[in-house]
């Protein structure tokens, strides 16, 4: 089982991209149109928006806080 770290997009609140280490086969199958909860089942949420999107846990939490 190979693992790489993939780089996100940059967040949209603080404008730094990440890596989120995930098995290749896995991403393989993500970047070939399975739909994201399918290709990692076992990861947390948080990391699946992360890879989409690149907004941090935290970032999200602050932007929510704002839209209040």
């Amino acid at each position: 089982m190979e693992i790489v770290n993939v780089q996100t997009p940059p967040c949209v609140m603080c404008k730094q991209a990440s890596l989120v280490p995930v098995v290749r086969s896995d991403f393989d199958r993500w970047q070939g149109g399975e739909l994201i909860q399918v290709a990692f089942p076992e990861m947390p949420v948080d990391d699946r928006e992360l890879l989409i999107n690149g907004t941090h846990p935290e970032c999200w939490d602050k932007m929510m806080e704002e839209g209040d």
